[in-house]
């Protein structure tokens, strides 16, 4: 008798995983269209598909760029946290404080002046 119950219990989960995975797919088929994609910001002329395919990959560029950016910043707040944990434990001074934010931001300004120049110069 008991396997009786476990053989409907297994045939009426079978059951409601058919009728749900039914409903969802129907379910999808009455979504929206997607949207277009936006054109790249040195959109080419029509039917050009290789230099699309350069704009795509320019605009990438300057996303990578904007990221590694983005990491270069993040590194040198992280040492100049550090820097601050070590004046508070007594291991250095505010002046190698002031010689990390320094060297801090003229990194960042090197960083990003590379940035630029490259996005000049890939394509």
């Amino acid at each position: 008798m008991k396997d009786l119950f476990k053989a409907g219990k297994k045939k009426m989960i079978a059951a409601k995983v058919a009728i749900s995975t039914v409903a969802l797919v129907g379910a999808t088929s009455v979504q929206a269209a997607l949207p277009s994609t936006a054109a790249p910001t040195n959109a080419a002329a029509a039917g050009d598909y290789i230099g699309l395919i350069k704009g795509y990959a320019f605009d990438i560029a300057i996303v990578l760029g904007l990221i590694l950016g983005t990491i270069a910043f993040l590194t040198v707040s992280k040492n100049m946290i550090a820097v601050y944990a070590d004046i508070g434990a007594g291991k250095k001074t505010w002046g190698d404080m002031g010689m990390h934010g320094g060297m801090g931001v003229l990194l960042l300004v090197m960083v990003i002046y590379l940035i630029t120049e490259a996005s000049t110069v890939i394509f």
